[in-house]
């Protein structure tokens, strides 16, 4: 069973419909589970509406009703509530995997934002095409390198409506004003951009990772650590092993850090990474105990 995160926009109606045509050649089944997060007064009637799309492909479909406080980080709340929700259905259903509509324009608008935040390149890849859910559910995003108006054109083509929400429109919120000023001018620059960054962003997820891999040599244990040893190490590769001893530390602690294990200071001196210190003297770097 194939379980397909389903709101009545364009996007997932469309990833329904592909969904439905791939498993059609197979022996696997299918369903639709949607969220209303009960936050706008269009969430309810856009469920039914996912519901109506499930009942015209003929496969089952679950509404799953979350009510996250409103206020600042509702939007945080609501996507944590919508995967648990999402997760809980498709376990319910039997479902092994749950199919998720994100698209190119999707994948650049995080790009762009964990970018502009200062983000590791394994971040600024953007979204990963898998993982494994807490649920023990398969997250497959199987459309991060199709664009937006691929999908709308699908539709449109096959006489299929869609709804939409007015929220996607909001240009006070930082996602929305990347998707209305500068994806159109990304586009008018190079046609495909999207596309082309998601592909892209593929590639900077696997040396993300293999760059992940290569820093766990380089500072093993929890030291001392021979000073020199490191300068023969590059930034980036050492900002990245840093970065293990605790995984919230901000890229300017990270900088700073860096340029003194590499600088020729002989003087002992000590930064702060996150919740840890860690003491640079001539010789040997060390992690101090946490704050």
């Amino acid at each position: 069973m194939i379980c397909v995160a389903a709101s009545g926009g364009a996007d997932s109606t469309a990833l329904a419909l592909l969904t439905k045509a791939v498993l059609r050649r197979g022996n696997w089944n299918m369903c639709i589970a949607t969220v209303n997060h009960n936050l706008r007064d269009e969430a309810q009637g856009e469920a039914e509406f996912a519901q109506r799309v499930a009942a015209w492909l003929d496969v089952p479909c679950s509404i799953s009703q979350v009510h996250p406080t409103a206020g600042a980080g509702v939007a945080d709340r609501a996507r944590k509530h919508r995967y648990e929700a999402l997760s809980q259905a498709a376990l319910k259903a039997g479902a092994v995997a749950l199919l998720t509509a994100h698209h190119a324009q999707d994948q650049l608008e995080t790009m762009l934002l964990r970018l502009a935040r200062g983000a590791g390149p394994k971040a600024i890849g953007g979204m990963r095409a898998r993982r494994k859910l807490k649920s023990g559910v398969i997250l497959l995003r199987p459309l991060l390198e199709v664009s937006r108006e691929d999908l709308r054109s699908l539709l449109t083509h096959a006489n299929i409506p869609w709804c939409e929400d007015p929220t996607n429109a909001n240009v006070a919120k930082p996602r929305a004003r990347i998707r209305a000023q500068i994806l159109p001018v990304l586009e008018s620059i190079h046609k495909g951009a999207a596309v082309r960054a998601s592909r892209a962003g593929r590639r900077l997820r696997e040396s993300g990772r293999l760059l992940q891999k290569t820093a766990r040599h380089v500072m093993v244990g929890v030291g001392p650590w021979p000073r020199e040893q490191l300068r023969a190490h590059g930034p980036a590769l050492l900002a990245t092993a840093l970065k293990r001893f605790d995984v919230e530390a901000n890229e300017r602690e990270l900088e700073v850090v860096v340029g003194a294990i590499r600088d020729r200071v002989s003087k002992p001196r000590v930064f702060h990474v996150g919740k840890n210190s860690l003491s640079v003297s001539a010789h040997d770097v060390r992690l101090n105990a946490c704050k």
